[in-house]
């Protein structure tokens, strides 16, 4: 059946497949990640970062903030950042540095497992995102203190938050989070579909194409990437995952993307929530962006350099790829 040249029935399926392996990758682990935080892991993994947190420039009463956004996303972090009692405030430079950590390494167990059923390993994936986030903290530091640049108190926007939900309303929350992302999934797909139908598609893809071309990620891959950057990994990865999957993008294509959209991506919706920590608009965005193309075209280049058992050794996830797994099953 088709609607204006869209296959309703492929649809259907595309939206089926998307949203079973998003959700099976969420569910659980979201729920290992609260059990790992009412065991404490929050509070030992805060004690290893707080080292961090001194040398990017941040107080140390900081690091739970960051600690909890790494094991579950910004808005959690957000919520923590609520009660953290700070007298002085924070300037400006401060929670430009903060919301840029915060925009690198955010969801790590949800993100880093979604990446894997796309085509790379958990363990790289944590290791990017965490040590660039700290490369470029430290350097964003540097440079503002040495210029004394963004020296002046943030305005920071935060309403009152619950630090501490019951189960019961922890999982009410998710719920409502899982019917949210299903309702998006659906919205994502069909306007894919009508897009794709109309061909604005392909002008998006053209439009991509500069950039694209610089880390030497062809067209089969555009419209993930699109998805990723405006919308998110979690998006951008079921799609990706769904791609690999029917064998429509290759192993290094797939690890190419999944290295620039987990650097950069949720632009809209992730930067406007650290706009709530009054940061610099062109250092969490502008700077970010251009750093963030730079590792990836350094890592890209790198991998395609580099032989491939060498590379699939660090960064990917053979069992994702129907050219392995048929190899595997012979």
């Amino acid at each position: 059946m088709t609607l204006f040249s869209i296959d309703l029935k492929g649809l259907t399926q595309d939206i089926i497949i998307v949203s079973w392996s998003l959700f099976r990758v969420m569910i659980p682990t979201l729920i290992i990640v609260k059990i790992a935080q009412d065991l404490g892991a929050v509070d030992t993994i805060d004690i290893w970062l707080k080292p961090v947190i001194e040398l990017i420039g941040l107080p140390a009463s900081l690091s739970i903030v960051l600690t909890t956004t790494m094991l579950t996303n910004p808005y959690a972090g957000l919520i923590v950042l609520a009660s953290v009692d700070l007298p002085l405030g924070l300037s400006v430079a401060e929670t430009s540095i903060l919301a840029s950590f915060m925009l690198f390494a955010h969801a790590l167990p949800v993100e880093a497992v979604i990446s894997r059923q796309a085509g790379t390993k958990i363990i790289f994936v944590v290791f990017l995102r965490v040590v660039t986030a700290i490369i470029f903290c430290f350097l964003l530091n540097q440079i503002l203190t040495k210029f004394d640049l963004l020296q002046q108190t943030a305005l920071i926007h935060l309403p009152e938050f619950q630090v501490a939900p019951s189960w019961f309303e922890w999982s009410v929350d998710q719920v409502k989070g899982l019917i949210f992302v299903q309702i998006v999934i659906i919205a994502l797909l069909t306007a894919l579909a009508i897009l794709k139908a109309l061909g604005i598609e392909s002008l998006m893809a053209l439009c991509m194409r500069p950039f694209l071309n610089l880390l030497k990620i062809d067209e089969n891959a555009s419209t993930i990437m699109v998805v990723g950057l405006t919308l998110g990994l979690g998006f951008g990865g079921g799609l990706m995952i769904k791609e690999v999957k029917a064998g429509h993008v290759d192993k290094m294509q797939a690890l190419s993307a999944l290295v620039f959209i987990n650097l950069f991506h949720s632009v809209f919706e992730d930067t406007a929530l650290m706009m709530l920590l009054g940061p610099s608009l062109i250092v969490i965005l502008g700077a970010r962006f251009l750093f963030c193309l730079l590792v990836a075209y350094i890592l890209i280049a790198s991998f395609r350099s580099l032989p491939w058992f060498v590379v699939k050794w660090v960064c990917v996830n053979t069992k994702c790829f129907p050219e392995f797994t048929k190899r595997l099953s012979q």
